[in-house]
């Protein structure tokens, strides 16, 4: 997935080409949209430090095709009603599968050209969004983009079959934490995390987490590339958000864009 921050920025940039009844819910919803925008890759962070059944339930989201979901989530908004925090949440869910589905592929491709990590790929991506929009990749505050409260996690447990609202609040506390311990103000942190990682033997499969202080050259062409295919994203967002709320009226049914997986 594109990280936290381009997420973040990306459904800034979809809110802000929308108009109409879905502009006003998301305006007047924005935690839960926000939190949508990282899609179901909060259940990732979950008790993290170990492999469980809810990090597997999310990681199995992201492999199969994402239609079910969304017919399910059809039902969901369908009976919790337009004007709701469930469905703020679920056209965020919608910005983060319009952006995933749309870049991780182009990812997977530079992966094998470059030799680079998925995680850090997607790291150095984050820094330039950082650093185009005048902020301090180092200091900024990604776990201050993650929502942790129950009414928000009671807006989001009833999309998924598999976790209830005390499991995805703890998973927003876990993403904050985690997001918290890899932001390295100070070079002392940053250092003292690098080494931990190689001490552990897992420095170069998740030195994503962490924004390294000298840039990966191998990114360059990967960063400008993922910017392209984020600025033609935004547009499929616009369609799929439209589209899904033509099938929550009963105008249609949900679309074939989006029978694909994340991946």
């Amino acid at each position: 997935m594109p990280a936290i921050y381009a997420h973040d920025r990306f459904g800034r940039e979809v809110a802000s080409k929308l108009s109409g009844e879905i502009k006003e819910i998301i305006k007047r919803y924005y935690t839960q949209f926000q939190i949508g925008l990282q899609g179901p890759d909060i259940l990732f962070f979950y008790r993290p430090f170990y492999i469980n059944a809810v990090a597997k339930y999310g990681i199995h989201l992201h492999h199969i095709s994402a239609y079910p979901f969304f017919e399910h989530a059809v039902k969901v908004v369908k009976k919790r009603g337009r004007n709701s925090r469930e469905y703020a949440y679920l056209l965020g869910f919608i910005c983060h599968y319009a952006l995933d589905s749309e870049c991780h592929p182009y990812v997977s491709e530079m992966m094998k050209k470059t030799k680079v990590a998925h995680m850090e790929i997607e790291a150095e991506y984050e820094k330039m969004l950082l650093r185009m929009d005048g902020e301090d990749p180092f200091s900024y505050p990604v776990a201050d983009l993650v929502p942790a409260d129950e009414v928000t996690a009671r807006a989001i447990a009833p999309f998924y079959e598999k976790v209830n609202e005390k499991i995805v609040q703890k998973s927003l506390l876990w993403l904050r934490f985690v997001k918290r311990l890899f932001t390295a103000k100070h070079k002392w942190k940053h250092d003292l995390i690098n080494l931990v990682l190689k001490l552990a033997g897992q420095y170069h499969t998740y030195n994503g987490l962490l924004h390294q202080r000298i840039d990966n050259e191998k990114c360059v062409e990967s960063s400008l590339g993922l910017l392209r295919r984020m600025h033609h994203a935004v547009e499929v967002a616009e369609v799929l958000m439209q589209d899904f709320d033509a099938c929550v009226q009963g105008k249609h049914t949900l679309g074939l864009r989006f029978d694909r997986n994340f991946e």
